[in-house]
């Protein structure tokens, strides 16, 4: 019988060089632009086989310093990977690289748009809106504009100190590698460069902190994208503090001197399109009438979780889960903000992890949208994706219940 953990660091090896293939195939394999979309977005979904298998090796043996040898430098070379090749999967950057050329002219880029400001790109996503996302991400951005770096060199260092916290945590090493390993976290922040990388950061610090400092850590998440205000009811229920809740109210208020209150109601009506308005993947969204649905189930959500009287990183996946099931849009990187919290949780991190390696399939409208500037969603893709999200959890549900 072959002696598992004896062998674990060479089979670890092999899974990360099976990882490392994968990636480098649907990267490099081919310079048209359409196939290349369709060749990442498939090599993102296969990447999660040695990926998982990656976590059930490692969560199966002891640990040992050959092991966490392999496991960290596989990571690196996944993200040195990635970050060499150009963000075919998304036009974010763009949107990132104007807002920071603004912020470096002089300009408040929640005061104008590219559209104000005769911007030659009309694919800068949003080309009509002011800015919407916090002033962490727009400082991010501008820094990193300023330095002359690649845009996403500010998602690959939030991520990557993501990493670092995590490990410093002391994580067993299958939990590390179910963040670090990620063909999400890997795809999305390194290779397309996505900004969610900095809110999973700071929403990780919160959760990992206590007292005022966790609140300060959830105030500077909120201003990257807004939505971690759902997260407050549970903050109060756990974690009460009057100084970091007046830091966390004080770091709110400050956002007031970006613009007038009458231009901030305007801005929340537009972000909310995330919950309703236009739809992108949408999963049980699509069970709902209108937006204000959602934005209530959202709420309801907020308020009830903290009575469960759950661990944070429960009542934050919880959260999480029903915010996304209910909105409009599920950009594959949205479900990356569950990663850090899925390892401390009690519940089986299998589902999420289908959705995440499933739904890169859904780039397919990047084509015509590269090609054309045209966008289409094909629904029958759609409805293989989330209903096999649904099979298994109904597998996993009768199998938990029949023992």
């Amino acid at each position: 019988m072959v002696d598992l953990a004896h062998y674990s660091y060479l089979i670890l090896a092999g899974l990360a060089l099976a990882f490392l293939a994968v990636l480098g195939a649907g990267a490099f394999i081919t310079n048209d632009e359409a196939a290349r979309i369709t060749c990442i977005s498939v090599s993102n979904s296969i990447a999660y086989l040695p990926y998982l298998f990656a976590i059930w090796i490692t969560a199966k043996v002891p640990e040992s310093k050959s092991l966490r040898t392999v496991a960290v430098t596989a990571a690196i070379l996944f993200r040195i990977t990635a970050f060499s090749v150009d963000p075919v999967l998304s036009d974010d950057s763009l949107r990132y690289e104007w807002e920071a050329s603004t912020i470096a002219s002089g300009q408040n880029p929640y005061r104008v748009s590219p559209a104000s400001t005769g911007a030659l790109n009309h694919r800068i996503p949003g080309y009509d809106f002011s800015a919407v996302y916090g002033p962490v991400l727009e400082l991010a951005h501008w820094l990193t504009y300023t330095a002359k770096l690649p845009l996403k060199a500010s998602a690959a260092f939030a991520e990557g100190l993501l990493l670092l916290l995590a490990w410093r945590c002391g994580w067993p090493l299958w939990q590390w590698i179910l963040l670090a390993w990620s063909p999400l976290n890997v795809y999305e922040f390194w290779m397309n460069g996505h900004n969610d990388a900095w809110l999973m950061l700071l929403l990780f610090a919160a959760f990992i902190t206590k007292g005022s400092s966790s609140w300060l850590w959830l105030g500077l998440a909120t201003l990257t994208k807004w939505w971690p205000i759902l997260l407050v009811p549970i903050w109060i229920w756990q974690r009460f503090s009057p100084l970091g809740a007046t830091l966390y109210l004080a770091l709110l208020a400050s956002c007031l001197f970006l613009m007038p209150i009458s231009e901030w109601i305007t801005k929340v009506r537009f972000t909310t399109g995330f919950l309703g308005g236009w739809q992108n993947n949408p999963f049980l969204y699509r069970l709902l009438t209108d937006k204000m649905q959602a934005v209530a189930i959202a709420t309801f959500t907020s308020l009830a979780v903290p009575f469960l009287k759950w661990n944070a990183a429960d009542s934050i996946v919880a959260l999480l889960t029903i915010l996304l099931a209910f909105s409009a849009n599920i950009h594959p990187w949205y479900l990356g903000w569950l990663l850090p919290f899925l390892p401390k949780s009690r519940f089986s991190p299998l589902p999420w992890l289908l959705a995440m390696a499933l739904l890169p399939l859904a780039y397919d409208p990047m084509i015509g949208w590269r090609l054309n500037g045209t966008w289409h969603e094909d629904i029958v893709l759609r409805n293989y994706i989330w209903g096999s999200v649904i099979l298994f959890v109904s597998y996993q549900t009768l199998r938990k219940r029949n023992g």
